[in-house]
């Protein structure tokens, strides 16, 4: 349990570092989420709206930029890559218990599957006849 809840944190602070970088290290430090003393690294600026940060059974975090239609990985030695390019416009995300990166692409407003090997697969295109409105998170009942 206890490395479940250090991930729901890095997840939950880097989508706070990502969305809110004006705020100050000591408002970070305020929130509990950062041990008094340490300090925060500014990884990269290059995006133009980040959401969605998922880890996979790895603990690499995996994230949207999602005007950019890319998704980013920032792996467990730090190092920040692009995992995958046109992504149908991907923003809340989540992985399956296959390894499966779940995402909310809003692009033709679906929920996709997208494999380790970044085939794109459609799971929800309408609800009874309708197309989704704008997806945006999502979580996997494993």
């Amino acid at each position: 349990m206890k490395k479940n809840t250090n991930i729901a944190l890095l997840l939950l602070l880097l989508n706070i570092i990502f969305v809110s970088p004006a705020m100050s290290h000591q408002a970070y430090t305020d929130t509990g989420l950062i041990k008094p003393g340490a300090s925060l690294k500014l990884v990269a600026k290059q995006f133009a709206f980040t959401e969605g940060a998922s880890a996979d059974k790895y603990g690499n975090v995996l994230f949207t930029d999602q005007p950019n239609n890319k998704i980013w990985k920032y792996d467990t030695n730090g190092e920040l890559t692009v995992f995958m390019e046109n992504t149908l416009r991907s923003n809340g995300t989540y992985f399956d218990g296959k390894g499966n990166l779940i995402s909310c692409a809003d692009e033709r407003n679906q929920l996709v599957s997208i494999s380790p090997s970044k085939k794109i697969t459609v799971l929800v295109k309408d609800y009874n006849g309708h197309i989704l409105n704008g997806p945006n998170d999502c979580w996997v009942n494993q």
